[in-house]
């Protein structure tokens, strides 16, 4: 371990890794595990502090974060770049009904699929909700939140105090031709995975599927 004289209060990855006279992927790899929550500058840049580093190394786990004012996490998607129009709208009115809230907030937004769950977005609303650092989660529709599987994340809500509300309960317009998109790219992917992306078998189920839904 190196010698803490005139040392940084926060230190950087690199001056971390020489204090604990670890290499950084090792440092990266116990943030991972949950060993060690080093802080995020505005810059994403990973910062530590001694105590922080020295509870590591006792074993100690880190403490979770402690907020007063949690977050309300508006969340907003789309299914493609072509509706970003929509996601506009989605997200002006998901902002005012924060607003009216008044206690800090964030939007989220994604555009990707709602049978996606690996959406940028998404996965950064449940490590907010995971890690206790929101108290409401806000969306427009409940399927511009997921798809399929909304109860589930209830659930990961109801478990970490986190309240959802869903602003309009009626299905949003766009909802059956998303759908529609929706399960087509599924077929998609999966037929590909099978037959292989440019083989002859693959264009004709998804030509052969595109014409079909497209007579609904």
């Amino acid at each position: 371990m190196a010698s803490n004289t005139q040392l940084p209060k926060y230190l950087s990855i690199g001056q971390a890794s020489k204090y604990l006279n670890i290499a950084i992927p090792t440092l990266r790899l116990w943030e991972r595990k949950g060993i060690i929550k080093p802080i995020r500058t505005a810059g994403n840049q990973r910062r530590y502090t001694l105590q922080m580093l020295d509870d590591a190394l006792a074993g100690k786990k880190p403490a979770k974060p402690v907020s007063k004012d949690k977050l309300i996490i508006g969340y907003c998607r789309v299914s493609s770049a072509g509706q970003k129009n929509d996601l506009k709208r989605q997200i002006a009115v998901v902002t005012n009904f924060c607003e009216m809230q008044g206690k800090p907030f964030k939007i989220i937004s994604d555009i990707g699929s709602g049978l996606n769950y690996h959406k940028k977005g998404l996965k950064e609303l449940i490590h907010l909700i995971c890690t206790q650092q929101c108290s409401q989660v806000v969306v427009n529709y409940q399927d511009r939140l997921v798809r399929f599987g909304f109860e589930l994340i209830e659930d990961i809500c109801q478990e970490n105090d986190v309240e959802i509300t869903v602003i309009n309960q009626t299905k949003a317009e766009s909802s059956n031709e998303e759908l529609v998109d929706d399960v087509l790219s599924v077929i998609t992917v999966y037929s590909a995975k099978l037959y292989g992306k440019r083989s002859h078998h693959n264009e004709k189920i998804i030509k052969t599927n595109q014409e079909l839904f497209k007579d609904r």
